[in-house]
């Protein structure tokens, strides 16, 4: 029983956040990459505000033609949405997304005001 109890209590987690998401930053821009298989680009939404990147779509639901039923149906479908905190402000004007076999690559302009500025030292 104790065993069973354990096993049943493996899928009980919470679920995955989607899209799933990778983020680097360097000095100059952030890059944030996503897993959007299936997903049409046109349906895709794009938006920063401040420090904030949100991104907005759906995944349509397969037409698997008439009289076919599923076996195993693992890939959801529907709108989502996901917003991420990023480290600095970014100039918006100079983001850039694309979309490219089912990945979605968006590169974010880091703000002139935010960007490290070199004091250069005079020698007395």
């Amino acid at each position: 029983n104790e065993m069973e109890r354990v096993i049943a209590g493996l899928g009980d987690g919470p679920a995955p956040e989607f899209p799933p998401l990778n983020v680097w930053s360097g000095e100059h821009d952030t890059v944030v990459t996503c897993e959007l298989p299936g997903v049409d680009p046109d349906s895709l939404d794009v938006s920063v505000v401040k420090e904030m990147l949100t991104i907005r779509g759906a995944r349509r639901p397969e037409d698997i033609g008439e009289g076919a039923r599923y076996h195993r149906r693992e890939r959801g479908h529907g709108e989502f949405t996901r917003t991420i905190q990023l480290p600095y402000r970014v100039d918006p004007d100079g983001v850039q997304a694309r979309y490219e076999r089912g990945v979605l690559k968006i590169v974010l302009p880091r703000a002139a005001e935010e960007r490290p500025k070199k004091i250069s030292v005079a020698a007395a």
